[in-house]
């Protein structure tokens, strides 16, 4: 057998880089799931205020992404370690949600009808066509539109403290940023990618509210 003298520094390359992803994979699971107890436990104080329905609309989204992606041919757990631990995470805040409301009625909004519909319309596509990447492209709409609500009460400002806190949806947008990094790198798995770019495009406009509404009430505070 011929001497390869490149083996060996391609061995360690490869290496190198399945460590890299798996460090980076686990640092989006560790945020993400740091970013989900603090929002529990803020749900639980009352010092957030989501509404239950459009968390309810991500978990459909979270959920069918995630068989969606995983029905693909070329899918992978490292590269779709947001998606995973948002299911868990989503889950469990609307669980914290539950118990802080206690039974409350669950209200759509006209919006949230119309994420439920567009949903609705994705499954049957994705069923009938048994193509992944139409049932995966149609949940992350589904999980755009399911923000508007959320941001639509964060641009109607009102004085007092932002109803969503920056910190988490900072902490959410550096998560879904670095698993951006780790679906565009080795196997560039372009499908997985468009799951935490859409999540970091939105919790960045989520930030950016927060700030607008947290600057707007210190204003306010000292406005004669």
């Amino acid at each position: 057998m011929p001497y390869d003298g490149l083996a060996g520094p391609r061995r360690k390359e490869t290496f190198d880089q399945v460590t890299a992803t798996l460090f980076a994979a686990g640092v989006v699971v560790l945020l993400d799931v740091f970013v989900g107890a603090r929002y529990c436990v803020k749900l639980i104080r009352g010092e957030a205020h989501p509404r239950i329905a459009t968390w309810l609309i991500f978990e459909f989204g979270v959920v069918m992404s995630l068989v969606a992606y995983f029905a693909s041919r070329d899918h992978s757990l490292v590269k779709a370690a947001l998606n995973l631990t948002d299911f868990v995470v989503v889950t469990a805040i609307i669980a914290a949600l539950f118990f802080e409301q206690r039974g409350g009625k669950i209200l759509f909004t006209r919006n949230e009808r119309l994420c439920l519909l567009i949903a609705g319309i994705t499954m049957v596509a994705w069923m009938i066509t048994k193509t992944a990447w139409i049932g995966f492209v149609g949940f992350q709409v589904v999980m755009t539109l399911a923000y508007l609500p959320t941001i639509e009460s964060m641009w109607r400002w009102r004085p007092g403290r932002s109803p969503e806190p920056i910190e988490a949806w900072g902490l959410n947008a550096v998560a879904a940023l670095i698993g951006v990094v780790l679906d565009v790198t080795g196997r560039h798995d372009y499908v997985a990618m468009l799951y935490p770019l859409r999540a970091c495009l939105l919790c960045l406009m989520i930030v950016v509210l927060a700030v607008r509404w947290e600057r707007k009430s210190r204003a306010a505070l000292v406005r004669p």
